[in-house]
């Protein structure tokens, strides 16, 4: 294998911090990074963590930007706040890293409501918009920041002296419609040729502090494919994104905000399969993605934890040893809690791999007991695992053709080792 991609995450303690580092923490092309202005979450979550930087706009920051990077020579970075991301996206070229999302017009004009709006006013999803108070002609209507995000300062306004103070009280107000309707986040990703490659729409059925705690992914209708299909045309996206729609009076989708960062609940997507973070590594070194989510993951219910809900019945576990049981010549605690809860949960464990020493021997090393296993099957450097797993089972694999030929001939769910976090209870 090639040496690791550095990869920095910045900064790191908040949630959708949190959701880059699961899904790149056992990526074999990944050396992850975490660094922060304040101390925070991201020193007790990221194992190589870098605290004390200055705040974006300080007057020492770039340079103690720009050490780091060279320092630690980072090659991608993930800014987890747009104002961040609008900050660095035209210094990143200087600096010499890789902004994931870092085209400096799209991360100015999605930074703020105003400028995206103008952006799409010729089209159909736009909310309208006021100008001042004065200029509304139905009640009530929404008023909040320019440069907002996560709902903070959001507020309903019923009528025009509620809406002037409420308009003095906000910095840069932005006067919209009311929409009643349910409110969706859709998941995307586009890749280094800006093919949309993933449109996943999902609910936000429980909202903490901006943050979705239950959600369940939606079918994609030709009406969300359709704004997803605009957006790319007319902003430069590379790497996942996101979109929030909600419903007007006329049950028709109304754009709330565009965003070129991470989610934190993109674990969603992640649940079922589809890695956006990993996805923009391995678009940054060149390679094509491709997306295939897991069908029998709808739900997923957050509380700080993530776990999914897997609409699967099976009786066995086939689990691959190199990479996934053990990682880096040690056992994978987290693929040794998934199976020590299967055993509890009556399941078959049945380890297959084409390890090219003793096994027995590998797993001692590892310290890992072979009766933990019900069945150990050794292939031949030729041999498809899919002729071997049987179709009342899930798949365990580190290595994607592997689990793209299970899933495509047997139609299980078939997981990365970074997907177990989803299992374990």
């Amino acid at each position: 294998m090639g040496a690791r991609t550095k990869v920095l995450v910045f900064p790191c303690g908040s949630e959708n911090a949190s959701e880059i580092y699961q899904a790149l923490r056992y990526s074999l092309h990944v050396d992850l990074v975490g660094a922060s202005s304040i101390e925070d979450h991201g020193r007790f979550r990221f194992p190589h963590y870098v605290g004390g930087l200055p705040r974006i706009g300080d007057a020492d920051f770039d340079a103690a930007f720009s050490t780091l990077v060279a320092a630690l020579a980072i090659e991608v970075v993930f800014a987890t706040h747009d104002s961040v991301l609008e900050y660095l996206a035209p210094r990143a070229s200087a600096m010499n890293f890789h902004l994931v999302n870092g085209d400096p017009r799209t991360a100015s004009i999605t930074r703020t409501k105003s400028a995206t709006y103008d952006l799409f006013s010729d089209c159909a999803w736009i909310p309208r918009t006021f100008k001042s108070p004065d200029d509304v002609d139905a009640w009530p209507i929404i008023i909040k920041p320019d440069r907002g995000q996560g709902g903070q300062q959001v507020a309903l306004a019923s009528g025009l002296e509620e809406a002037r103070f409420l308009a003095r009280s906000i910095a840069d107000p932005v006067l919209v419609e009311y929409l009643p309707g349910p409110e969706i986040t859709v998941d995307c990703f586009s890749d280094r040729l800006h093919r949309v490659k993933w449109i996943g729409p999902r609910t936000r059925e429980r909202v903490k502090a901006g943050i979705t705690m239950r959600s369940r992914a939606l079918p994609l209708t030709p009406e969300i494919e359709g704004i997803a299909a605009t957006i790319a045309e007319r902003l430069t996206l590379r790497g996942p994104w996101f979109f929030q729609l909600k419903l007007d009076r006329n049950k028709a989708w109304k754009l709330l905000e565009v965003s070129g960062r991470v989610a934190g609940a993109m674990s969603v997507t992640r649940a079922r399969g589809i890695n956006l973070p990993l996805m923009a590594i391995h678009d940054y070194l060149g390679r094509d993605v491709v997306a295939e989510p897991i069908g029998h993951v709808a739900l997923v219910e957050r509380n700080i934890a993530t776990r999914a809900e897997l609409s699967f019945r099976y009786d066995s576990v086939f689990v691959d040893l190199d990479d996934t049981l053990i990682v880096n010549e040690f056992a994978n605690p987290l693929a040794l809690a998934f199976l020590y809860q299967s055993v509890r949960d009556g399941k078959r464990i049945i380890l297959i791999t084409r390890h090219a020493s003793d096994v027995l021997q590998t797993l001692a090393r590892a310290r890992i007991s072979p009766t933990l296993f019900d069945e150990i099957i050794k292939l031949g450097p030729t041999d498809s695992k899919a002729d071997f797993v049987s179709p009342s089972s899930i798949f365990v694999d580190n290595h994607f053709p592997e689990r793209a030929e299970v899933s495509r001939r047997l139609g299980i769910p078939v997981f990365d080792v970074d997907g177990l976090e989803f299992l374990v209870r």
